[in-house]
């Protein structure tokens, strides 16, 4: 066993496709498949599945995974504690968003400093990001939460809340609220059910025993701000993505609670370790200047 089969390994568990891991190590498909085969000779277990969806993990790969993904990031730690300014000069970091407004900046102070870390991105909603962090298919998630999640290191960067969305031809354009009783009646054009907007403004309506049934059910924020846009309804969105579109208003709904926080959340094993431990100090400093 050594470190070029482990980190193949890594790379296939984290991409799910050999391809995708070859080019993300910058190495051919056939070494990577020669360092599975191999780390699975020593350790005399098989590790993937080929399915017509792409690999899955067997559940000896999923028990390697985690102590996989420690040894990497302590050599990374290692690295920079032996340099004399203790950067970080290499390494890999997956992390998932499900708020980029929020992040980009974060994104962008880090690379800045660590240039030679790889970071790879994915975009999901809070609840499959946490379930990514829970599989150790990304080592930090920034997630929109109501509080701290028990099973996790949780660092809360700054708060949000729920706004109505209109469109500029709409009734309430010129308005700043709304109470919780005016949207009954409305179209609404909403998130998915697993996202943490949608959960928030639904939970708030709860709280008056108002429910609603969306007119419109979109796959991302973006297509929602479509929607709103093109005046098939009123939508939702966190207030710190809201962004410039001069073509969309927002509304704070004045008698309900629709705030929530953006935590970067890592697993607690991993949280003081390598690029994890660096991205979670460089957020620190970005939002303790906002």
């Amino acid at each position: 066993m050594n470190f070029a089969q482990l980190r193949a390994f890594h790379a296939v568990a984290s991409h799910r496709t050999f391809s995708q891991a070859a080019h993300a190590l910058g190495v051919s498909q056939s070494a990577i498949t020669q360092h599975v085969k191999s780390l699975e000779d020593a350790v005399g277990a098989r590790l993937f599945l080929r399915t017509g969806a792409g690999i899955e993990l067997t559940p000896d790969a999923r028990d390697l995974l985690p102590r996989v993904r420690q040894v990497m990031l302590m050599l990374d730690d290692i690295g920079a504690r032996m340099d004399d300014g203790r950067a970080l000069h290499a390494g890999h970091l997956a992390i998932g968003l499900c708020a980029p407004y929020v992040a980009m900046p974060l994104l962008e102070r880090f690379t800045s400093l660590h240039p030679g870390v790889q970071v790879d991105v994915r975009l999901e909603n809070s609840s499959a990001l946490l379930d990514l962090v829970a599989q150790h298919r990304v080592d930090i998630a920034i997630a929109t939460l109501r509080a701290p999640h028990p099973d996790f290191a949780c660092d809360r960067l700054v708060d949000q809340s729920v706004l109505v969305l209109v469109h500029a031809g709409h009734p309430w354009w010129e308005r700043k609220s709304v109470a919780a009783a005016e949207l009954v009646g409305q179209r609404f054009v909403l998130r998915e059910a697993g996202s943490m907007t949608r959960q928030l403004f639904e939970d708030a309506l709860a709280s008056h025993a108002i429910e609603i049934a969306p007119h419109l059910v979109l796959g991302s924020r973006e297509a929602v701000k479509e929607a709103v846009a093109a005046g098939i309804g009123v939508g939702i969105v966190m207030d710190r993505e809201l962004g410039f579109d001069p073509r969309l208003g927002a509304l704070a709904i004045s008698d309900a609670d629709t705030s929530a926080g953006e935590y970067l959340v890592t697993r607690r094993e991993t949280r003081s370790l390598g690029a994890v431990a660096t991205f979670a100090a460089v957020a620190r400093e970005v939002f303790s200047a906002n």
